[in-house]
């Protein structure tokens, strides 16, 4: 039997309200809505961590975020990167006789400025070149770069330190790069596996072509029924100036965006088609986390909201009947589940559900939950961290979103003493948009939210989270 091919495309910081199919958020993805309609739509699909080092590794290893040491992004300042003995889907499948490629933003590697000031490949701030080896995780083709958002002007690296600078939209070229290795380098005789990571929608939100905000200019968009445009702030308390007008402006250009992700989807499923691998061809349309785009009074992730969580997680598995699947699903899954999708055996070291058998045969798991986790990671709060002798990965905050509900022990992101642990439950078939949080001091509420609770403190012991909210449970 031929192996299928695999095609995995996510996107950055792409919410999943963002997708003409949810029917939400004001934006124009015809493609994408005719790949929903022919696809596994997964429309409770969560980001365990919503911020992008963590996700990724789950995302490429099936273990949870905080398994694999990541409690922030690989930034400058701190030596974090994805460990050589992690064993990811790239190695897994080159194993299994897979061609492997991976196109774009890594953001897995620690930042060449933590080793040297100046290094040979010209990589800046959180950014890195990886050379080849084991620190790209079974990739053989890389066309890649760590962490830089310049989405006009992008940088690239192969198999040697020369910088390869670009004067095209990132997320075009990135889409060129697909389609000349299906075209061109791939081994014809061979299967492969192809992941490409689009930077944008991630801010700078301006940085997109002329093209796609023509669309959507002087356009008074519909915005969420949870926006609060004044006093915009991040989770970290930073404020975002400009107000109402400046939001509407961001959200314009986020769109504009999504748009040009949804051409260059296009692009590729029809670079499949003439290469006759369509057929053939396990294609996940993703993203790493969502955006709160002003909802909340907030702006980008990060959060336990519904927008900065819930992601796109689309399914074309060929043979497999298109259907909505409403089985929660969460980073570390989708290793697993593509290896499943595969036919691929799944290694020991995983610690996420294979959940291709659910996607297909559309029977549902309506008791299966995702569970979600954050620690502070901005620098500043770190150095309080440090001098205080304390660690961060026992703050932020830990949850767990099961079919309906949200349940969320929110420890802040400052050291201090003796910290209140803030609870929230959410009911999110009620109150979509999150506004109510449900009183705890109702019996039935209170017995709901103990049972979760107990839940996701059972999920932080069975993987060695010293979260501070565990202790006296």
């Amino acid at each position: 039997m031929n192996k299928k091919n695999l095609l995995f495309v996510f996107a950055d910081q792409w919410r999943g309200s963002a997708i003409g199919y949810a029917r939400e958020d004001p934006v124009q993805t015809p493609v994408m809505d005719r790949f929903c309609e022919e696809s596994v739509y997964c429309d409770h699909a969560f980001s365990t961590f919503p911020l992008c080092s963590p996700h990724r590794a789950s995302l490429l290893t099936g273990r949870y975020p905080l398994s694999t040491g990541f409690f922030t992004n690989c930034k400058t300042g701190l030596s974090m990167r994805l460990q050589d003995g992690e064993i990811g889907i790239g190695q897994v499948l080159k194993e299994a006789g897979y061609q492997t490629a991976y196109i774009g933003k890594w953001h897995l590697d620690e930042p060449e400025r933590n080793r040297e000031e100046n290094p040979a490949s010209g990589a800046l701030g959180w950014d890195a070149f990886t050379p080849p080896g084991v620190r790209r995780h079974g990739f053989d083709y890389w066309y890649s770069y760590g962490a830089w958002d310049a989405h006009l002007h992008p940088h690239y690296w192969l198999d040697t330190p020369d910088m390869i600078r670009v004067d095209q939209w990132s997320v075009e070229h990135e889409t060129d790069a697909a389609i000349r290795y299906l075209e061109c380098v791939r081994d014809k005789e061979r299967p492969f596996a192809m992941y490409i990571s689009w930077n944008p929608p991630h801010s700078p939100y301006d940085e997109v072509p002329d093209q796609y905000l023509e669309a959507f200019e002087g356009r008074e968009l519909r915005l969420r029924g949870n926006v609060r445009a004044d006093h915009l702030h991040h989770h970290t308390e930073e404020p975002v100036s400009g107000g109402r007008e400046e939001l509407m402006r961001m959200t314009r250009q986020y769109y504009a965006a999504v748009a040009g992700l949804d051409e260059q989807f296009g692009r590729l499923l029809k670079a499949l088609k003439r290469e006759g691998l369509y057929e053939d061809t396990v294609i996940v349309l993703s993203s790493d986390h969502g955006d709160m785009m002003g909802s909340h009074g907030l702006m980008g992730k990060h959060v336990w909201y519904e927008e900065s969580v819930h992601i796109p997680f689309v399914v074309r598995d060929p043979g497999t009947k298109p259907h909505t699947c409403t089985t929660c699903i969460g980073s570390q899954d989708m290793m697993p589940t593509v290896l499943g999708l595969l036919d691929v055996p799944v290694p020991d070291t995983v610690e996420g559900e294979d959940c291709a058998p659910i996607l297909r045969s559309g029977e549902e798991e309506p008791d299966k939950v995702s569970f979600l986790c954050a620690c502070p990671g901005r620098a500043l709060y770190l150095e309080e961290f440090y001098k205080a002798g304390m660690d961060p990965m026992r703050y932020g905050w830990r949850g767990v979103r099961t079919a309906r509900y949200t349940y969320v022990m929110d420890a802040g992101y400052h050291p201090v003493p003796q910290p209140e642990c803030l609870r929230y439950l959410y009911d999110n078939e009620l109150d979509p948009l999150q506004q109510e949080p449900l009183d705890l001091k109702s019996e039935e509420n209170k017995a709901l939210a103990e049972r979760l609770e107990r839940m996701t403190v059972d999920w932080m012991k069975a993987q060695q989270d010293h979260f501070i909210c565990c202790e006296g449970l």
